[in-house]
């Protein structure tokens, strides 16, 4: 499950008490297979090295690793702790929630009923989901893709004020049930929890079974997940992680969340191990066809012809030269990475129960490490650069940054009441106080990936480009 930009900008102006970086390794984490070799054994401990540097930079509470190049498994252990107040350290079978990384498990749910017969992937909902005839002309591909245009619901204020509530999956649609399209069906591409909120009905409608119930009879039980299951909202159970949630570069509890609102868009939770299960399980044909897992892991065009980045719940991409199929998760308590490299039978996971911590970074330099590349340093909050007045007078003014779901984040460049300074504030939102780093380029103290970008035209400026944890967001400044 997704959480757009600008709530993770939201969250991170909120107040929390510093967390002290730890660097706690599970002693029950199993010996690496030795290979005798010095430099099997140096890689091995880079890979952990990384980890234990990222812990203490992202920062995250506590997190998971596993690698794994062939049959050798490199790396698989915990760091941190899977609860800082009780003192319990992450082990390598803590079970994490993993985000949006269930979208896979929902696209091969819906895959294997293709594979059967029972659907086909162009069929229209309404086929499956008649109450919803405003969406007549999305079909199942357009779900699977993220190109059905229906308004993606977490990116709702109102839906945001009870996400802590029990709500079943209709009353979740009902957010956006009444909106407009972003985009014509098929004509672009838009991030979009929705649209796997009713995949997961599509599901219950066509088997007869409960979503999480479905999972664990078709893949949980066969491939020996023991861990994987539709995640509690609340349990006593210390196989769980505690859920965190990173406010700048401190880290508070999570906050509250219904795991019936992500349910087939992200409502799972499990251990690096039974994920490594499945990774292997997917790529070796065990749980889809060839032809049909080709197409989970292939991107396709839109409506015009463009080439698309994402697949069927999974995205393929390329890192250092390598073909590399991956897919993210965030949601309250947890952040989650998962990659994989078909020509070097290489996986990487990264579970962490600290929401916002970036597992991304982790996983692609585990990976960069495997493949003989140098890792790719952490963001720096920026030296601060003089700021003429002019130039800064030139600088400032209101910007309309478009978000993925189609809304719109205002944000307002003004001058600080002393010194050279810029304050930049976003509709609904504390101030921050920015740090120039030259070129028209700002950054922050309390998160050091974001950097604001004012671009300036014929001796104007007229627009801001926003870059924060990965994510890119830019809009017009307005005359």
């Amino acid at each position: 499950m997704a959480i757009v930009l600008g709530a993770l900008l939201a969250v991170a102006l909120g107040p929390a008490a510093p967390l002290p970086a730890q660097t706690r390794v599970s002693k029950e984490a199993p010996p690496v297979r030795a290979s005798g070799s010095v430099a099997h054994a140096a890689l091995v401990a880079r890979l952990d090295s990384l980890a234990v540097a990222f812990l203490a930079e992202a920062p995250a509470v506590g997190l998971t690793i596993g690698v794994v190049r062939g049959q050798d498994t490199l790396a698989l252990r915990g760091y941190g702790f899977a609860d800082r107040e009780r003192r319990r350290p992450a082990a390598v079978g803590t079970v994490y929630r993993v985000g949006s990384i269930t979208k896979q498990f929902t696209a091969a749910a819906i895959l294997q009923l293709v594979d059967q017969g029972s659907l086909a992937l162009d069929d229209p909902l309404t086929r499956f989901l008649p109450h919803y005839p405003q969406w007549r002309a999305v079909t199942i591909r357009q779900l699977l893709n993220h190109t059905s245009g229906v308004h993606s619901y977490t990116s709702v204020p109102t839906w945001a004020a009870r996400m802590g509530d029990e709500l079943p999956p209709d009353t979740v649609l009902g957010f956006v049930a009444r909106d407009t399209f972003d985009f014509a069906p098929g004509t672009s591409f838009r991030y979009n929890n929705s649209g796997y909120v009713l995949l997961g009905l599509v599901l219950e409608r066509v088997t007869g079974r409960p979503y999480g119930e479905l999972l664990a009879e078709r893949f949980f039980a066969p491939l020996g997940m023991r861990s994987a299951t539709y995640c509690p909202t609340a349990t006593t159970d210390t196989a769980y992680a505690t859920g965190y949630d990173k406010l700048g570069q401190a880290v508070a509890n999570a906050r509250p969340i219904s795991m019936s609102s992500p349910y087939a868009a992200g409502a799972l939770c499990m251990s690096v191990p039974d994920f490594l299960a499945w990774q292997t399980a997917l790529g070796a044909g065990r749980v889809l066809r060839p032809a049909t897992y080709a197409a989970m892991t292939t991107p396709g065009t839109l409506a015009d012809g463009k080439p698309m980045r994402y697949a069927f719940g999974l995205a393929p991409d390329t890192l250092a030269g390598r073909t590399m199929i991956q897919h993210g998760g965030d949601i309250p308590g947890g952040s989650a990475q998962q990659l994989w490299f078909p020509q070097d039978s290489l996986r990487v996971v990264v579970f962490t129960n600290t929401l916002g911590s970036t597992p991304d970074r982790l996983a692609r330099n585990l990976a960069r490490a495997v493949l003989g590349r140098p890792p790719v340093a952490p963001p720096r909050v920026p030296t601060a650069v003089p700021l003429a007045p002019e130039r800064r007078a030139l600088l400032l003014g209101t910007y309309d940054l478009r978000l993925p779901d189609g809304g719109t984040l205002t944000m307002t460049l003004t001058a600080a009441s002393t010194g050279d300074g810029v304050i930049a504030q976003a509709a609904g939102q504390a101030a921050i106080p920015l740090i120039h780093a030259g070129s028209d380029t700002f950054g922050a103290a309390f998160d050091p990936t974001l950097r604001l970008t004012v671009v300036v035209e014929d001796g104007r400026a007229v627009r801001l480009v926003l870059r924060q944890g990965g994510g890119t967001l830019e809009g017009a400044r307005r005359p």
